[in-house]
C-alpha cells in the first residue's frame, strides 16, 4: 500500500501549488486543519519550512515531514514527493534507471529509483532528455554521496538521436560509475499499456520506453560505443544475439503483458522481477 499523503499549511501559494500538482498526477491526499494532530500512520506530511515549528506531536515515527522553503526549487521538491509516494521516503536511493525510446518526433523516458516506476515523460526536443536526466539524478542523490547503480537502457529507433544521447550521457557522468546498454526495439511499439491509476493509456513512446526497461541488451562503454554503433545497425540488435526477445508465448498461462505492465506502473512488480513474468506472459498484443 502507497504511503498517504497530507497537506497541512496555512501558506495559500504553497497548497495551490501542491493541489494543482498532486491533482494533475492523480495523487491522492487529504488537507490537515490541527497543528496537534498527525496521524499515526505511516504517512508524508506537506508543509512548509516557515510552519514546521507549529507542528506539536512530531515525535509520531510513521509521519514524515517533508517541508518546503522558498528558496528551493517546486519541481524538486515534487520529485521527492512523488519518490516517498511510490518508492518510500528513506535518506540514500541506491539504484536510478532511465530508459529511453527515441522516436523522430518524440522521445519516450521512463525512470525507475530502486527497481521500481518512478515516473515517464514524453520530450520533443533531445536537449530537454539530458535536462531530465540531470534534474532527477540532482534531486534524488544524497548531497554527500552519488547512486550506486546509474543505469541507461537506450532503444534504437532513429540511430542520430540515440548516438547524440549516449554521447552526452558519456560526457557528463565520465566520472561516475554507471552502464549504459542498447536494447532491441522489436514489438515494443505495438503493445498499448494502459495505467490505471491514471485511467488512460500510457503515451506511445513512454509505453515503448517502458518494454525497454525490461529488456535486455547489449552493454557499452566510451571505447566501443563509437565501433559498435558504426558496424551494427540498431535494427540487427537482435539477429546478432544482443537482446533476447523476452515477450514469448509459454505454456503457463500466468498473466498478460497489459496486466504485468500495470503491476509494473502501480509498483506491485520491480523492475527485476517483471522480465522474468514476461516470459511466460499469455498474449504480445
Amino acid at each position: 500500500m502507497r504511503i498517504k499523503i497530507f497537506i497541512l499549511t496555512e501558506n495559500p501559494l504553497f497548497f495551490f501549488k501542491l493541489n494543482k500538482v498532486l491533482t494533475e498526477k492523480k495523487i491522492k491526499f487529504k488537507i490537515l486543519n490541527l497543528w496537534n494532530k498527525i496521524p499515526n500512520i505511516p504517512s508524508l506530511i506537506l508543509t512548509t519550512l516557515e510552519e514546521i515549528n507549529k507542528i506539536k506531536n512530531n515525535d509520531k515515527k510513521n509521519a514524515i515531514i517533508l517541508s518546503y522553503a522558498k528558496e528551493d526549487s517546486f519541481k524538486q521538491y515534487y520529485l521527492k514527493i512523488l519518490a516517498a509516494y511510490r518508492i518510500g521516503h528513506v535518506k540514500d536511493y541506491s539504484k536510478l534507471t532511465f530508459s529511453i525510446d527515441p522516436g523522430a518526433k518524440q522521445i519516450g523516458l521512463v525512470i525507475f529509483l530502486d527497481d521500481y516506476y518512478l515516473n515517464s515523460h514524453t520530450i520533443y526536443d533531445p536537449k530537454n532528455v539530458i535536462k531530465k536526466i540531470k534534474e532527477y539524478v540532482n534531486t534524488l542523490q544524497n548531497k554527500n554521496s552519488n547512486f550506486t547503480h546509474l543505469s541507461f537502457k537506450f532503444g534504437g529507433g532513429v540511430p542520430q538521436t540515440t548516438t547524440d544521447l549516449v554521447k552526452e550521457i558519456f560526457n557528463i557522468y565520465k566520472n561516475r560509475k554507471k552502464k549504459i546498454y542498447l536494447i532491441d526495439e522489436a514489438k515494443s511499439s505495438k503493445i498499448k499499456i494502459y495505467d490505471n491509476e491514471k485511467k488512460s493509456s500510457m503515451p506511445k513512446h513512454e509505453a515503448s520506453a517502458l518494454i525497454l526497461a525490461l529488456r535486455d541488451g547489449i552493454e557499452i562503454n566510451q571505447n566501443n560505443y563509437s565501433k559498435i554503433f558504426k558496424q551494427f545497425k540498431f535494427s540487427k540488435l537482435k539477429e546478432e544475439g544482443f537482446n533476447k526477445e523476452i515477450f514469448k508465448k509459454g505454456n503457463r498461462m500466468i498473466l498478460t503483458t497489459q496486466e504485468i505492465m500495470q503491476k509494473v506502473l502501480s509498483g506491485k512488480l520491480s523492475l527485476s522481477e517483471a522480465p522474468e513474468m514476461t516470459k511466460n506472459c499469455k498474449e504480445i498484443n
